[in-house]
Parts: C-alpha cells; sequence; structure tokens
C-alpha cells in the first residue's frame, strides 16, 4: 500500500471516528464485498456472510472513536470479520447442542473434545438458567420435570392451588426461554418451551 493510500486511509478513519457518515458509507463500501466474499468461503452460508459483515461494520460505528489508532484497517477488518464469523458458528454448535441436550432422546454423544467442552458449557448454561429462577417457580419446576408429577400432584404435595402451579410454571418457562433465546437463538428456546411442557 502506497503512503498516499495510507493517508488517504488514516485521514477516512479521523472523519468516521468524528461521526462523518459519509466517510464511514465509503469505507464499507469499500470493504463490503471484500469481506462478505471472506466470509461466504468460510461459512458457506449468504446470509451468514450478509450478517457478519453487518455485524463488522456495526461494531466499528459503535467504537469508532478508537479507529485512529487502526495501523492496518485491512487487517483489521477481516480479524474482526473472522472473529465474529467463528462466534456465529460456535453459536450455532451450541445451540445445535442445546436442543441435543433438551431432546435427550438421541442417545447421542460426540467424541469431539471441542463438542463435549460445548456440552458442558451448555448444560452448565440450562442449571445455571434454572437456578436463577424464583424459589416457588424452581421447585415447581423441580418437581414437574425431574419427578415427574402432574400439576394436581404438585398442588396437592405443596399445597397450593393448580392455578398457582400453573403460574409458577408459565412464569418460570417464560423466564428461562428468554435467557435461552437471548443465548442460543429462538428455535432452541421453542424447542425447549414444547420440550418442557410435554411433561
Amino acid at each position: 500500500m502506497t503512503n498516499e493510500l495510507l493517508y488517504n486511509e488514516r485521514e477516512l478513519l479521523v472523519q468516521v471516528s468524528a461521526s462523518n457518515e459519509i466517510a464511514f458509507r465509503q469505507l464499507f463500501n469499500t470493504y463490503r464485498g471484500k469481506l462478505y466474499a471472506y466470509i461466504l468461503k468460510i461459512t458457506e452460508s449468504k446470509e451468514t456472510a450478509e450478517d457478519t459483515v453487518h455485524d463488522v461494520f456495526l461494531k466499528l460505528w459503535t467504537s469508532r472513536d478508537r479507529l485512529p489508532e487502526i495501523q492496518n484497517l485491512n487487517a483489521y477488518l477481516y480479524r474482526m470479520a473472522h472473529n465474529q464469523a467463528y462466534n456465529g458458528l460456535r453459536r450455532m454448535a451450541k445451540e445445535t447442542l442445546v436442543m441435543a441436550e433438551l431432546e435427550r432422546g438421541t442417545g447421542y454423544e460426540s467424541s469431539d473434545p471441542n463438542d463435549k467442552l460445548i456440552r458442558k458449557e451448555v448444560r452448565q448454561f440450562i442449571h445455571d438458567a434454572i437456578n436463577r429462577l424464583t424459589p416457588q417457580q424452581k421447585e415447581v419446576f423441580r418437581m414437574s420435570r425431574e419427578e415427574g408429577l402432574k400439576q394436581e400432584e404438585i398442588a396437592l404435595r405443596l399445597n397450593i392451588s393448580i392455578f398457582t402451579v400453573k403460574k409458577h410454571l408459565t412464569d418460570g418457562l417464560n423466564h428461562l426461554r428468554k435467557e435461552i433465546s437471548d443465548s442460543y437463538g429462538t428455535h432452541a428456546a421453542a424447542l425447549y418451551i414444547m420440550y418442557c411442557l410435554a411433561f
């Protein structure tokens, strides 16, 4: 890269750091196609590549005050895109394992150390999410899911109404669904709710 190009690029970064949207659009138009092609090669998904590129530039804009510190913008953007794509693939892997973990009937157990590590993380996440329920929700949920008790049986054992049991289950499931959706995506959350309601 020539000194003139380096100067122009650095000047562009300074302008973007000052919230110049025209400069940011110029930056976006310059690198969008290259990053898209790079991510498409990694993920083999047009949708993922497009989303990743948008995420990269969104992060670039939200941290624009640090842009003048960048010495090599090309390398910086490619590294950002690579990390974003990797995190996206890891998230998808986690979501797949969340669904497999919640189905629990497949008997699937990968021998891949990375899968085992993610599965352990997923199990811990589910355990922690359940522990963040209120004491009443957690107790009703445990009796329903772990002991397999019907709502009428839970109501009798805890000396509360069936309406209260249903409310604790509903509120607890809504809380868990939100936590799972925020971390692993809506498909995993939807499956989790179906799985829980089946018991």
